[in-house]
């Protein structure tokens, strides 16, 4: 499980220091803003799946941006680290994990990300059951319960992921990289920064110089093989005996 954050503070130093203190810790990246308008396409660019908001900032406050953020990203995990005490009323009545209290020690900001790994693995767990091999599929105010084996591939499509099985399509509503690592355990493997699929399903690997490698899956469907993701792709197939 990797966790990917986001620090948001019109701080720059805070900010960086906050960010270079997670990345130190294992399973973590981290990354930092200090302009709240670039938040939304940040999150979707670099599948983020928790962010610490700064609450008082130039153009747009941490608490109005968790609304958002809430509406828009809801696997997100949101954690507010302000200086100021007074609005841990409001944040309590938000849907967020944590409300950290600037300047923030060494063992607070432990605790936090130790909830916030339990959080994500917990999120993980519901979403997929390993013994039953489903996923649940959340998607236009249903869900639908899919056996991962019957699931060819996943296309990145902006807030949603799109599943492919050999007969349907489904829109779910998640973080790219966050499902892709929740299905790895069960033979998936990230093709492309957009794409992942079954292993099982795929019939062979097209080279292609002029217009670039892809993999050719079961049911018709091609997903592309990046630069960066050829290597791992050729040691799976090749292990696997699948490489046409």
């Amino acid at each position: 499980m990797t966790v990917r954050a986001l620090i948001v503070d019109d701080e720059t130093m805070i900010a960086e220091d906050m960010a270079l203190q997670l990345a130190a810790r294992p399973g973590w990246e981290a990354r930092f803003c200090c302009d709240p308008s670039l938040v939304l396409d940040l999150i979707t660019r670099h599948n983020i799946n928790v962010c610490f908001l700064d609450i008082e900032m130039p153009g747009q406050s941490g608490i109005a941006l968790s609304q958002q953020l809430r509406s828009d990203f809801p696997s997100v995990i949101i954690i507010f680290a302000t200086a100021f005490a007074e609005h841990a009323a409001t944040a309590y009545r938000l849907p967020a994990t944590d409300y950290l209290v600037k300047p923030i020690s060494d063992t607070v900001l432990d605790e936090a990300c130790v909830r916030v790994e339990q959080q994500l693995k917990a999120a993980g767990s519901k979403a997929i059951d390993p013994t039953a091999g489903m996923i649940a599929v959340k998607s236009m105010g249903r869900t639908d319960y899919i056996k991962t084996s019957e699931i060819v591939m996943g296309q990145a499509a902006g807030n949603y992921v799109c599943l492919h099985s050999k007969n349907k399509e489904y829109l779910h509503r998640a973080s790219f990289g966050e499902l892709s690592d929740q299905l790895a355990p069960h033979g998936f493997l990230k093709c492309h920064r957009s794409y992942f699929v079954n292993a099982s399903k795929v019939v062979s690997f097209v080279r292609n110089i002029k217009d670039g490698d892809e993999l050719v899956l079961e049911g018709g469907y091609r997903a592309p093989v990046s630069q960066a993701h050829r290597k791992s792709v050729n040691m799976i197939l090749s292990s696997s005996e699948m490489q046409g």
